[in-house]
């Protein structure tokens, strides 16, 4: 008889959140945080017994959440890709289904996009610390930016900031500094290529920069 009466709601207690969320204690223990309008739907009170399928859609219903709630904390430290967060919640061992359900629902609310995240940081490259094409598409592809998607931001941006323009602005910066040292010309060569500037561009320009220091 007494196996029979395990699995009663003991207590629901209403907790803190968006969405509205509360904590299930069955048989004296908390045992699922849920949204509220979760445990609504499935129509458990105090003194419900759980079966075995309750006890599963309870169990999805408390993933869910944890998952929403980390794939929200990412999100408040930095914009992140799809790909991004569904990699960091299978890191954090959340299932593919909870996963898909979670960051579908993120981007339908327009906290993931992926073209906005990718102009975002093509936008910074250009301004603060600018970058050839060739390192931009690297960034972009380990990000998870959807290859389409990536090379339509790379055209616009670099359609609006040609690479030879952006290779002139790091290269006279750096001359500035280099004040003449031995082996600036090979220094300075090797920085524009490891920014992502084509090896004839930073040629071009290393000798353009270097040519107008010795000109003066």
């Amino acid at each position: 008889m007494g196996a029979t009466e395990k699995g009663q709601v003991t207590a629901i207690r209403r907790e803190p959140g968006d969405p509205p969320r509360v904590a299930v204690f069955v048989d004296g223990r908390q045992a699922f945080t849920l949204p509220e309008e979760v445990l609504a739907k499935l129509g458990i009170s105090v003194g419900a017994r759980i079966g075995e399928d309750e006890r599963d859609r309870l169990d999805d219903a408390s993933e869910s959440l944890r998952a929403r709630e980390a794939a929200l904390r990412l999100l408040a430290v930095r914009a992140r890709t799809r790909s991004e967060l569904v990699g960091r919640l299978r890191r954090k061992g959340h299932g593919d289904a909870v996963i898909g359900a979670v960051v579908d629902g993120l981007q339908s609310a327009g906290l993931i996009d992926d073209r906005a995240f990718a102009e975002l940081l093509a936008d910074e490259r250009v301004r603060l610390r600018p970058v050839g094409r060739r390192r931009l598409s690297q960034e972009l592809r380990t990000r998870g930016v959807p290859p389409r998607v990536a090379e339509e931001v790379l055209d616009r941006t670099y359609e609006d900031n040609p690479e030879r323009e952006l290779a002139l602005r790091v290269a006279r910066s750096r001359a500035r500094r280099s004040s003449g040292a031995p082996r600036a010309r090979e220094r300075l060569y090797a920085l524009l290529v490891r920014r992502g500037f084509a090896h004839g561009t930073a040629a071009d320009v290393v000798r353009e920069v270097m040519g107008e220091g010795r000109d003066e």
